[in-house]
């Protein structure tokens, strides 16, 4: 006879915690409690701290998840998305994550929560109330007519509010606007820029809360020459950590800040060093670059030149392993992203195209 143990709550808890959420969503079914407990949000935010990262991959008609463990190991899976429309060109579709959600740009078509003509940048919410009010920032393209038979462009940045629906002008020169896709962290948007006069390179972002563009911090390092690569990625949740390329030696630097961003005060330290490796140089990727840090292991994600094809990265320590994504495709999307059990928010199943 085969004697049942119950074990004690906390410990049950904490064992649901480390799995993956496709087999949470498979367990919601075994008992009462244990479907409660996945919509509990302290137990919703425990599961997140302990995620792994995946990588998130966009082609023309599908969607994949990639995930990676520390031996090398891959698992694609393909995603059910019922995109509102089409990808007219990759090069100009972006994928961003915010929190623990995604959200696609289609170029000039939109998405199911912005204006066709709204040209996206980032997302993030109002970070001094307790409520998320989710907002997005873009930009109009419009006309100024100077004469009877000539127009000059000029670009309007405005902010789209996901929960009334209210679409805001602001004020904000647009020298300062992302070249890349910005990171979206504890509400604001945060990207890498250069002073035009200094040459340095710095941290500018984008706070929702008082809806204004400024500096955040100066990089820990800067470019030797203008062809050395650095990418910003967020670390830990709540930090960020900055990957340096140095194009003559390929030796690739990671820094992190020692605290949460929240600090008034930025510190960073050098968090690993490689040197020169396989991987190859970070200049020129048509379809980007992303990259996270778990459990002291650099995994990067970008297309191989060579091969016309995504591959992926991994480097702990002397260890260096290259694996391709073998789907078929050429040019593609991506980005980091960590599962989670969390809902959507109303404010954006109700959002109409």
């Amino acid at each position: 006879m085969v004697l049942l143990v119950k074990l004690p709550s906390d410990l049950e808890e904490d064992i649901l915690s480390r799995l993956p959420p496709r087999s949470l969503i498979r367990f919601k079914t075994v008992c009462k409690r244990w479907n409660a407990l996945f919509n509990d949000k302290w137990f919703l935010n425990n599961h997140l701290v302990r995620a792994r990262p995946q990588f998130i991959f966009i082609t023309e008609s599908k969607s994949y998840s990639i995930d990676i463990d520390l031996c090398g190991t891959i698992e694609v899976r393909e995603l059910a998305a019922d995109f509102p429309c089409h990808a007219i060109d990759l090069m100009d579709t972006t994928i961003m994550a915010c929190d623990e959600f995604l959200f696609r740009d289609f170029w000039k078509q939109g998405v199911a929560v912005w204006n066709p003509w709204f040209h996206f940048c980032g997302v993030g919410y109002d970070n001094s109330i307790p409520e998320k009010g989710y907002k997005i920032l873009g930009y109009f393209d419009c006309l100024r007519r100077v004469s009877d038979t000539y127009e000059v462009g000029y670009r309007r940045v405005a902010i789209y509010e996901c929960s009334s629906h209210a679409l805001k002008f602001i004020d904000g020169p647009f020298k300062q606007w992302p070249m890349m896709v910005p990171l979206s962290l504890n509400g604001n948007l945060y990207w890498l820029t250069q002073n035009p006069e200094t040459r340095e390179h710095f941290i500018r972002s984008f706070d929702f809360s008082s809806e204004i563009f400024k500096p955040f911090c100066l990089l820990p390092c800067q470019k030797n020459r203008s062809s050395d690569r650095l990418i910003l990625a967020v670390y830990k949740g709540d930090r960020f950590s900055l990957l340096k390329q140095c194009y003559v030696t390929e030796t690739i630097d990671i820094w992190v800040t020692k605290k949460n961003i929240d600090g008034e005060e930025v510190v960073w330290t050098n968090l690993m060093t490689f040197p020169r490796t396989n991987l190859p140089k970070l200049v020129n990727k048509i379809c980007g670059i992303s990259y996270f840090i778990f459990d002291k292991t650099l995994i990067i994600c970008c297309g191989d030149g060579q091969l016309g094809a995504a591959c992926i990265y991994i480097l702990r320590g002397d260890m260096f392993r290259k694996i391709h994504i073998d789907l078929g495709i050429i040019r593609f999307s991506h980005c980091v992203y960590l599962p989670n059990l969390i809902s959507v928010p109303l404010e954006f199943i109700s959002l109409q195209v």
